[in-house]
């Protein structure tokens, strides 16, 4: 049948339920049998059939739109995020818009505000999702409870408004990743930090300091540079860290990108990545296996946070069931590429 004839009787015909049936399935209603929503959802698929997003926001008094804010400098993290939830919105019967935020560092309580009223006024969303940096802005997060809108946060992140937070032990990774250079016989580890504002620059700072200690090694505050999550700012950093009378063997890049900079940082100093120092990164971006030698690296599962969060708002926006803060933690991956190695004699007497 022509997907834009198929009608909702004909849906429940096919499914043999009612129509009320097909709405309550389409809606995301509790207290439907998982045998019926098989039903409707496989007679959905065989008729083609688009529920009318207009109808349905007047029927129920809701958009079936969540609203994920972003910022011009996403990079693959927020791409690969945006993707899955675009997928749990299909499946869910929602639409994913975005809005623009730039600049919200500098901006008042009341300036937030008004973008976030233009923001609802324009898209009506149901919920918002929050990315970094805005996942962790405290004002951010005032403004949206004031607003009474409903939000879910991909972390790390202080929690302390009301919401839903999904995203990764980024303390753990950091220190799994600081424990794998350890005992790879490396001693003289560099830090490249990320955005301050941003949390996972001090979370994953802080893993790499508790895995040195325990190691009995200190953290040399001269092997830590700063920088922004940019290749560019890796980079620099390289240049900067490797220019130093006790360069480190290995470095700890917060990010991918960076960690990519300062693999091109040595070899511009002539450095050979592994066997002269080891570098390590942070996500599992799509630059991790296009540099050459490819990055070891902390996979974060980018597409499951966005289609968790996706699901986990709209579960609680069917069942009204935000009643306080939620967090939900993924499991994270440990991938060894070609960027580390044993420390070699002739590194250890540099």
């Amino acid at each position: 049948m022509n997907n834009h004839k198929a009608k909702m009787k004909d849906v429940a015909d096919l499914a043999g339920v009612s129509i009320k049936t097909v709405s309550r399935v389409l809606n995301n209603e509790p207290h439907v049998q998982e045998k019926l929503r098989t039903q409707v959802r496989d007679a959905v698929t065989k008729l083609g059939y688009v529920p009318s997003q207009s109808a349905r926001s007047l029927r129920g008094n809701k958009s079936y739109d969540i609203n994920l804010i972003c910022h011009a400098a996403g990079g693959d993290y927020i791409s690969v995020i945006q993707f899955g939830a675009v997928i749990a919105c299909q499946k869910l019967g929602y639409q994913l818009s975005l809005s623009l935020l730039e600049g919200f560092e500098e901006a008042s309580f009341e300036t937030i505000k008004s973008s976030f009223e233009s923001i609802l006024r324009h898209h009506k969303p149901d919920g918002i999702m929050l990315v970094a940096p805005y996942a962790g802005d405290e004002k951010i997060g005032f403004v949206l409870e004031e607003l009474g809108i409903p939000v879910v946060r991909i972390g790390p992140v202080e929690l302390l408004n009301q919401g839903i937070l999904v995203e990764i032990d980024d303390y753990k990774a950091s220190i799994e990743l600081t424990q794998h250079l350890v005992k790879l016989g490396h001693k003289k580890i560099g830090f490249v930090r990320g955005v301050e504002n941003q949390r996972s620059t001090h979370v994953r700072y802080s893993g790499f300091c508790v895995a040195m200690n325990a190691a009995g090694l200190t953290v040399d505050p001269d092997l830590v540079a700063e920088g922004e999550f940019s290749f560019q700012s890796g980079y620099d950093a390289g240049l900067k860290l490797l220019a130093k009378d006790n360069r480190p063997t290995a470095i700890f890049a917060s990010n991918d990108d960076m960690a990519a900079g300062v693999v091109t940082a040595a070899n511009m100093q002539g450095l050979n990545v592994p066997n002269d120092l080891s570098v390590v990164g942070f996500d599992d971006a799509a630059v991790a296996v296009r540099m050459r030698p490819e990055l070891t690296t902390i996979r974060q599962p980018l597409q499951e946070l966005g289609q968790i969060a996706i699901e986990t708002l709209v579960d609680s926006l069917t069942n009204n069931s935000i009643n306080g803060p939620q967090r939900i933690v993924l499991d994270y991956e440990f991938v060894l590429r070609g960027t580390t190695a044993q420390i070699s004699r002739e590194t250890i007497t540099h």
